[in-house]
């Protein structure tokens, strides 16, 4: 049936006989997140017919064709079988590919009936990592360890390194931490020499993001700030129970 009423509407769309427009849609703009619902309404009150009567067509672009599409549909729910009713449409968990334009179509007798088009946008969640580095408030050893930790973002997509005084430097360890709900947590340390931390050097831990490149420059006088040494000691005690943790674990296999 479907197909069949495409034809019509097709025929009738390009015949001179095409009754003139009284069908009407909304909203013209609908914008929403990837992943989110697109509610489209219809008005066909004039028409006296059922929704069951309505079909939605998308047009393409690339082409310059309109086709029937099945990623909108009417949900009954909202969507009365009796003539006085509007029409609700939905596009459950819409993506990027959706966006377009959508009309509303119906065909009563021997005529086609368009709505006046309602263009969906559908963004993509746009993310950034948040980076920070720590490092220590009081210098202990001839070693001084700095922490780059980046958050919000899958620990799988991401590519860390250094590049001390503009030289690269890989990272002597790297460890990721996540649970279930948690928010993804990766992190890369390296060790200064006691001279190269006197001297002030530039350090900047670099983040390779979805084709991006993001820079985190150590800032020296963020270390007088108490949250900044907290989450140092936070992040430095998780790595050491983690250790302790696969340490505890590997003695009661071999037990």
């Amino acid at each position: 049936m479907s197909v069949c009423l495409l034809m019509i509407l097709l025929s009738h769309a390009v015949g001179k006989g095409t009754m003139p427009f009284i069908v009407t849609q909304w909203p013209t703009v609908a914008e929403v997140m990837a992943g989110e619902d697109v509610i489209l309404k219809c008005n066909i009150v004039e028409l006296y017919s059922p929704c069951s009567t309505v079909v939605w067509l998308r047009l393409i672009p690339e082409n310059a064709t309109i086709s029937l599409t099945d990623r909108v549909q009417i949900d009954l729910h909202h969507s009365s079988t009796k003539w006085t009713n509007i029409c609700t449409a939905v596009i459950t968990s819409s993506t990027v590919q959706d966006s377009g334009m959508y009309y509303c179509a119906t065909v009563r007798g021997r005529f086609a009936h368009f709505g006046n088009g309602s263009r969906v946008i559908v963004k993509e969640h746009t993310v950034f990592p948040f980076i920070e580095i720590l490092s220590p408030l009081i210098q202990s050893s001839h070693l001084v360890p700095l922490q780059c930790v980046v958050t919000r973002v899958e620990s799988s997509q991401v590519h860390m390194f250094w590049v001390i005084e503009g030289r690269k430097e890989k990272a002597q360890s790297m460890w990721i931490h996540r649970h279930d709900g948690a928010i993804p947590l990766t992190r890369s340390q390296i060790l200064l020499t006691a001279e190269e931390w006197e001297r002030e050097v530039r350090c900047d831990c670099m983040v390779e993001f979805a084709g991006q490149r993001y820079i985190k420059t150590l800032q020296r006088h963020d270390t007088s700030n108490l949250c900044h040494a907290v989450k140092y000691i936070y992040i430095s005690l998780c790595f050491i129970f983690g250790l302790l943790l696969v340490i505890i674990v590997a003695a009661y296999k071999q037990s």
